[in-house]
């Protein structure tokens, strides 16, 4: 199975609660860069999955947009931050099987189950920018089986957002 880890994109600080932070035209761009990359890359996702937060959501739907993703996008509370990872784990075994799977989130929670799935003692060696993404790839639905396959910034989503075919 791969796990698509994707950070929200920036969104602005003016908003009535944090929850309820829009996108900015900067974020909408990231997102429509991500969704177009991931297209690029061959990602075709079983399922896409996203934190409740009103960034999260919209980051999502533009990304489905660009991967012409016509299944049910879920919000998912674990994808909140201070969800522990098996937790996250758990909730995602509940959807069943699949073979790709694009999840929405936040910093630093993205960064924590990057590091527990692939073992490492700490997040800190995986900066995960707004609009950026991770590739894990696990044989088994648990922590320090997973082995990460690649996390990109979005300068290097948009050269391959950007490649003529």
């Amino acid at each position: 199975m791969r796990l698509y880890f994707l950070r929200h994109a920036s969104a602005s600080d003016i908003a009535t609660s944090d929850a309820e932070r829009k996108l900015t035209k900067e974020g909408q761009d990231e997102s429509r860069v991500a969704g177009r990359a991931l297209a690029r890359l061959g990602v075709e996702p079983t399922r896409i999955f996203s934190s409740p937060l009103v960034r999260a959501r919209q980051t999502v739907e533009i990304v489905a947009a660009e991967l012409k993703f016509s299944g049910h996008l879920v919000i998912l509370r674990e994808l909140l931050n201070d969800t522990p990872t098996p937790a996250l784990l758990k909730a995602l075994k509940s959807y069943g099987d699949a073979d790709e799977l694009l999840l929405v989130g936040h910093m630093p929670s993205l960064a924590e189950h990057l590091a527990a799935l692939i073992g490492a003692k700490t997040a800190e060696g995986l900066p995960l920018e707004k609009g950026g993404i991770a590739c894990i790839e696990l044989e088994t639905s648990r922590v320090d089986t997973g082995q990460l396959r690649w996390l990109m910034r979005q300068k290097q989503l948009r050269r391959i957002a950007d490649r003529r075919r």
